[in-house]
């Protein structure tokens, strides 16, 4: 029971459960075992050339400083003797020699430690004497300095830091992984030794001579040292190089060689040398430093061979791994060919059907999306046509393809009956509020009590307001606003327009706009863009601060920014509006996400329509400031004689009611100077009949063709309303004068002063007096 419940198990997860895994297991089984094999052979491969690597380096490391602390020992063992025999000048350049000592050991204690960690077997046998060695070191030099020891024990001392230099190439010798390699370090090693013998035979000379009486034990010692040197480098010819063999003989034949030699055996013979001692000194310098140079070579040959055998076995390594790698990729290779034959129809059909899922569905769905007709039937291809189990499949991915794109069809004629339902009653909406604004033209026309006029003029803006958001829902549907312009407008005339259209108009101050003409496609767009702009600044925004509305020419156009002094947004909600301006979604999309700000959406879609760009940014007040990029391509500039840039501007309600601060006293009025900027007129709507306008519509001075059998609209005079003291005279108002000199005199001017304090006086008691009336008209 057990065996068969495991044999359930095994075929249950471990059997092959297709076409490709079934064949390609044929060839996986063996490739695998191919691949862990070579793949651990070739670790070994990588990790021994990766260590004889780090061996080579560090026997080129090692070599150099052998050959230093060779040299170092053997100078202070030279000044260390001559000091011991008296040599003052030997003892005054014993510190230098003894700081070359130093920086030599504290090398070699780095590479030890370096070494240590590639080979410790080796490291092993040379620390213990490389040890004990640096600890002696200090004692005898204060021995030296002292001359409490003798010159044997000194010689002794300096010949085991050789020694020590000798054991390390041999261990490095014992574990170089390359037996050639090895046997030249050998010879590397023996020819440190021929150069120590040598340096002790000279040394124990020096210092026998500077003492002034060789003793026969003396001699002997340099005997013994000069007879060993020379038979050990004899016995070394053959082992060394071709041009270490030139070396030797270019040493043996020098001059220098035969005066050392000659010196040696005389001062091994009686004590004594027969060519001048300098000379003779000289000669063992040169000798010694060729003996040091053959060394030096030698060794960087053994590390040569070393570095030879690291990248021979490492392109081993890589042979190998290219050799698994290619029988591995040549078996699977075949198990893919063999696979594919049994699959090639699958593939056929998987590519079939992405190619319908990614293009061709797509692009059935915008279509439908976009209104048009499509043929299911002409459109959609059938994936496989056999009639085996391959076309089953693919039969089955027909359907359910054919089921998303009807889903998608009827999805998109609901959308399409509910956008133009949506689109019924924007329209209905439309027609009634423009029906109303006719109305109200018709009774502001009929009425002349302030007061009343007033409430008319604020139901006007309501129902301009009322309008803007039927267009808004035309929009949010896809359609257009009736409102359309043919001739370019001024842009002045587009932003009175746009201030006009907002409930807090008497709040919104024009600044100084371009001289520029907008063209009459974007007319429409523009003015509504603005004015949800402006109405958003003006209800974000304390009751009692202003809206600044201001234009100015930058390279790519014309930046109009609507400034207010509210108290501004988040940074992190301020993106996310200036993204929702930059690329406004599906509505249907924002809709069910459950955001609000439609009218920045609105100003996002139109926008977008005419390259519009609208950013958010905070303001020096706190606030936010909208700034519009209206695009060179939308503007039709005007030259500067023709039209001037327009002044700064209020947009107040008509009729404008100027008022004085109560502080103000007789004389500081007397004393203001007399600059008044014009009132910035409302525009009235031109554009009712029938969504149709002019470029002149905006104009203000733009009126009404009247009525069969009615009497004309009044038309406003210019300064009807003033006190005489204050009216202009036909003739001093006129263009013709307006550059002649305005000085007057002081009882003009105090004259002037009297009667517009008198009327704002008036004004206020007016004022103060509105509000009840008002309250009293709302009741009736």
């Amino acid at each position: 029971m057990i065996r068969a419940a495991v044999q359930r198990f095994a075929r249950s997860r471990f059997r092959p459960r297709g076409i490709r895994a079934r064949v390609l297991a044929i060839a996986l089984v063996p490739c695998v075992a191919l691949v862990v094999t070579g793949g651990v052979t070739v670790t070994r491969l990588a990790v021994d050339a990766h260590a004889a690597k780090k061996w080579s380096e560090y026997l080129g490391r090692q070599m150099d400083l052998a050959v230093h602390l060779t040299n170092a020992a053997q100078n202070e063992r030279a000044a260390s003797l001559l000091a011991l025999a008296g040599d003052r000048g030997a003892a005054a350049d014993l510190a230098g020699r003894r700081a070359d000592t130093d920086r030599v050991f504290s090398e070699l204690g780095l590479v030890a430690r370096e070494m240590n960690t590639l080979n410790p077997d080796a490291v092993s046998k040379s620390t213990p004497a490389f040890t004990a060695v640096a600890t002696q070191l200090p004692q005898v030099r204060a021995s030296v300095d002292t001359g409490r020891t003798d010159i044997a024990a000194v010689d002794d001392y300096f010949t085991t830091i050789t020694g020590i230099v000798v054991l390390g190439l041999q261990g490095s010798a014992r574990h170089t992984p390359d037996a050639v390699a090895a046997a030249e370090q050998m010879t590397a090693a023996n020819l440190v030794q021929v150069a120590d013998l040598h340096s002790r035979a000279v040394a124990t000379t020096v210092s026998a001579l500077a003492a002034g009486s060789p003793s026969a034990a003396d001699r002997h010692r340099v005997g013994q040292f000069t007879g060993a040197y020379r038979q050990l480098l004899e016995g070394l010819i053959t082992s060394l190089t071709d041009d270490g063999r030139a070396a030797y003989r270019t040493l043996t034949d020098s001059p220098q060689w035969r005066t050392a030699v000659t010196g040696e055996d005389q001062f091994a013979n009686d004590g004594t040398l027969q060519v001048p001692e300098h000379e003779w000194r000289d000669a063992e310098a040169a000798v010694n430093s060729q003996l040091i140079t053959l060394f030096h070579d030698h060794g960087r040959y053994a590390t040569q061979l070393a570095v030879d055998a690291a990248s021979r076995l490492l392109t081993q390594t890589l042979l190998s791994t290219a050799v698994i790698s290619v029988v591995a990729a040549i078996a699977f290779a075949c198990a893919l060919v063999l696979a594919n034959r049994l699959i090639r129809r699958l593939d056929s059909l998987r590519s079939r059907s992405l190619e319908l899922a990614n293009e061709q569905l797509p692009s059935i769905l915008r279509r439908i999306h976009g209104g048009e007709e499509v043929d299911l039937d002409h459109e959609t291809t059938v994936l496989d046509a056999g009639d085996d189990e391959i076309a089953s499949v693919a039969y089955a991915f027909g359907v359910a393809q054919r089921a998303a794109v009807d889903a998608a069809a009827a999805e998109a004629r609901t959308r399409d009956g509910f956008n133009k339902v949506f689109l019924d009653i924007a329209h209905r909406s439309q027609t009634v509020v423009r029906r109303q604004l006719d109305i109200l033209d018709l009774a502001e026309s009929k009425q002349d009590d302030p007061e009343h006029l007033e409430l008319l003029f604020r139901l006007d803006h309501l129902a301009t307001r009322a309008r803007r958001n039927a267009e808004n829902l035309l929009i949010l549907g896809g359609a257009q606003p009736g409102r359309r312009w043919h001739d370019p407008v001024p842009l002045e005339d587009i932003v009175r327009s746009a201030v006009s259209e907002t409930e807090d108009f008497a709040r919104v101050t024009a600044a100084r706009l371009p001289a520029v003409h907008v063209l009459g496609g974007a007319v429409a767009d523009l003015i509504h863009l603005l004015a949800e702009l402006i109405d958003n600044a003006a209800t974000f925004s304390p009751p009692q601060s202003l809206v600044t509305v201001r234009g100015s020419t930058v390279g790519n156009g014309v930046a109009i920014e609507v400034e207010d002094q509210g108290l501004g947004i988040r940074a992190d909600e301020r993106d996310r509006l200036n993204e929702l301006l930059r690329n406004p979604p599906e509505f249907q999309e924002m809709a069910l996400a459950g955001r609000r700000h439609l009218g920045l959406f609105v100003v996002g879609r139109l926008a977008a329509r005419h390259n519009i760009m609208v950013t958010l940014h905070e303001s020096a007040y706190g606030g936010t400031t909208a700034v519009a990029l209206i695009r060179s391509e939308l503007l039709q500039g005007v030259p500067d004689e023709e039209m001037p840039i327009s002044p700064p501007r209020v947009a107040v309600a008509p009729p404008p009611v100027s008022r004085v601060e109560a502080h103000h006293t007789a004389g500081e009025l007397e004393s203001a100077p007399p600059a008044f900027a014009p009132a910035v007129e409302v525009p009235r709507r031109s554009e009712r009949e029938h969504g149709e306008a002019s470029a002149h519509s905006l104009d203000v001075s733009s009126a009404r063709v009247p009525l069969p059998g009615r009497p004309p609209l009044p038309r406003r005079r210019r300064q009807a309303h003033l006190a005489p003291q204050l009216r202009l005279d036909e003739q001093a108002a006129s263009p013709s004068n307006r550059t002649t000199d305005r000085r007057r005199d002081a009882a003009t001017v105090r004259g002037a002063m009297a009667s517009f304090q008198q009327g704002t006086r008036q004004a206020r008691h007016t004022t103060s007096a509105q509000p009840q009336r008002i309250r009293r008209i709302d009741n009736e």
